[in-house]
């Protein structure tokens, strides 16, 4: 009966392992999404502003580092998520 126990407790583990593994994997391929996504809208977004009153480049330049800044937010927010989750699973 203990012998039982003991294996079910240790597949439970494992389990959780790859749940963990499987979400940080998620994490991790959303955030270059994210990242191309963010640069990809502000160089959009300039260039029509650009075009709607014909200050080219300018505005493509200045939404290109505003996509850049937000593909840094990004990161930052992920890694400040990573430590609360290690400090989390240490604490337990």
């Amino acid at each position: 009966m203990y012998v039982r126990k003991k294996k079910f407790a240790m597949y439970m583990v494992l389990k959780d392992t790859k749940k963990e593994t499987i979400r940080s994997l998620i994490d991790f391929s959303s955030l270059g999404l994210e990242m191309g996504l963010s640069v990809a809208i502000g160089i959009v977004m300039g260039y029509f502003l650009d075009r709607f009153f014909k200050t080219y480049p300018y505005l493509t330049i200045i939404f290109t580092f505003f996509g850049i800044g937000a593909a840094f937010k990004t990161i930052i927010m992920l890694i400040k998520k990573i430590k609360k989750e290690n400090e989390r699973n240490n604490n337990q």
